[in-house]
């Protein structure tokens, strides 16, 4: 198999580039940057290329000459936060980016099966009653990161009917582990712990909204799920990516410190919060299972854990 992997040197991407590596697929990425993974990966077997997803030239160069079978669209601006403060760039990065990709896809002589990221963000604000939520729940995006993926979620869907072309649909909701960014909370969580254990940082740790429920999965099993879908799942159907088990963040900061088993004060940070939040926020998994066989199976311990020690092991190298 040949795979195109948009926003390759992300978090997910990195994850996703060593799974097909290690099946021994033909791998190319397109990114706008040119850092270092920030995983371990072998970059010597892939090709990257270079340029702004929005740039048409850019997008259709990568395919016509690569000529992927799949595409996994996973560059985006993905962080709430953000949006709130540039809800231009979120839209123009993740629309725009998505619009130019599928029509320049529309127009290939050769069929590609491609697999567009949507957000467990498009549901909106839940009552626990409505949890486990299904893909038949009616997206109501409550912030400007969620609306855009409501967006690129119905783009794929109007691609699929209209030109017929093998678009499938992950709704991907909250995903850790090794090599993620700290504008993700439990990444941020254990950064900040790892500090703090090497003596680099005082013994405080800063938390935003620690009350939210979450469905938390590894990324390991998230890029395995991904993979499912285009293999196995229905094009133009939505899949939750989940573990349909709902976490409170204070508990996965107790088991945080189980693990580092450390002491320090906890400080609600301002910053931190967002202007308005989901409080509860847990899939369904079962339309996923059902059509692929696919379960998660990395439990959220190991998650924590791996996620302290690629920051631990970061953080030495930087001393």
């Amino acid at each position: 198999m040949k795979a195109l992997i948009t926003g390759i040197r992300g978090f997910v991407g990195g994850h996703l580039a060593r799974l097909l590596l290690a099946r021994g697929d033909e791998i190319a990425g397109l990114d706008f940057d040119d850092k270092d993974f920030d995983i371990e990966i072998d970059s010597d077997k892939l090709k990257v290329f270079k340029g702004d997803l929005r740039d048409e030239v850019v997008v259709s160069k990568a395919l016509t000459q690569f000529k992927p079978d799949y595409v996994f669209h996973l560059a985006a601006q993905s962080s709430v936060k953000l949006s709130f403060e540039n809800p231009f760039e979120t839209f123009s990065v993740n629309l725009i980016g998505t619009l130019v990709l599928l029509e320049t896809i529309s127009k290939l002589d050769f069929p590609v099966k491609t697999l567009i990221i949507s957000s467990s963000e498009v549901y909106g604000r839940l009552k626990p009653e409505e949890c486990p939520v299904t893909e038949d729940h009616p997206m109501h995006p409550i912030n400007p990161y969620a609306v855009s993926k409501a967006s690129v979620d119905l783009l794929a869907r109007q691609y699929h009917e209209a030109y017929q072309l093998p678009v499938y649909i992950a709704r991907a909701f909250s995903h850790s582990g090794p090599g993620q960014k700290t504008v993700a909370v439990l990444s941020d969580w254990a950064f900040q712990m790892s500090k703090i254990e090497l003596g680099l940082a005082p013994p405080t740790l800063k938390v935003g909204n620690i009350k939210v429920q979450r469905d938390y999965t590894d990324v390991r099993d998230v890029v395995g799920a991904y993979l499912d879908i285009v293999e196995k799942g229905k094009p133009g159907t939505p899949y939750n990516v989940c573990s349909a088990k709902g976490y409170k963040l204070s508990d996965l900061l107790e088991k945080y410190k189980e693990i580092i088993k450390m002491d320090f004060e906890v400080i609600s940070d301002k910053s931190r919060q967002r202007p308005i939040d989901i409080p509860i926020l847990i899939g369904s998994c079962e339309r996923l299972k059902t059509d692929t066989g696919w379960e998660p199976k990395i439990p959220i311990e190991t998650t924590l854990t791996d996620s302290l020690r690629f920051w631990h092991d970061h953080l030495v190298q930087e001393i």
